[in-house]
């Protein structure tokens, strides 16, 4: 008995390879703790930075703000947007509270030049008839007996508030007096009196020339 066997019949056919599907995992960016801190200390700065004496806080916290801020941009895959705000205002508060303690420090040196500064204070009476004059000298008050029209000129660190005072006599009903103080060539204070005991005084500061 013969082994027949059909070459035309069809063979099976091969299984085919698995098709391997390849999927890309994209991570997405995380939360920068950094970069919060950045900005968090980089607000704090620039609140405090326009305050006077409370801005020199701001010399401090700053440069914090912006070593912060740094250090979040060099990490990677983290959010960067809080890191850069921090950055700029930790920069923007150093730039602010330099210039108000400029202009603090100039203004405390105005003030200070002002009150140590020489200055030449000129007083002037005038009266019809005798009078009492009385001016003060920066150590203590100078009291003068005068028959008529008087001056007096005095050149001191120490005159920072002046006074000057007349008084006219009491039994001349027509008296007239006036006093005027000058200082460095500017009038400071004026006044008259007139009648019996005719009264003036007169007040000025080297602060307000």
């Amino acid at each position: 008995m013969s082994d027949v066997r059909n070459s035309d019949a069809p063979s099976a056919p091969a299984p085919s390879d698995p098709q391997v599907q390849y999927v890309q995992l994209v991570e997405g960016k995380r939360k920068n703790g950094v970069g919060v801190a950045a900005l968090v200390v980089g607000i704090v700065a620039a609140a405090l930075s326009p305050i006077p004496l409370a801005g020199m806080a701001a010399f401090f916290l700053g440069p914090v703000a912006v070593v912060l801020g740094i250090i979040a941009l060099i990490l990677k895959k983290r959010k960067k947007g809080m890191a850069i705000a921090g950055l700029i205002l930790g920069i923007v508060s150093c730039v602010i509270a330099g210039m108000m303690t400029a202009a603090v420090s100039a203004g405390v040196n105005a003030v200070d030049k002002s009150l140590n500064a020489e200055h030449t204070v000129e007083y002037v009476v005038t009266t019809t008839g005798p009078a009492s004059v009385s001016y003060w000298t920066g150590g203590g008050t100078s009291t003068e007996d005068v028959t008529g029209d008087w001056k007096k000129s005095i050149t001191s660190k120490d005159l920072n508030i002046t006074s000057l005072t007349v008084s006219g006599s009491y039994t001349d009903k027509t008296a007239s007096v006036s006093c005027d103080i000058l200082i460095d060539g500017k009038s400071a204070g004026k006044n008259t009196g007139a009648g019996a005991g005719a009264h003036a005084l007169c007040s000025g500061t080297t602060w307000k020339k």
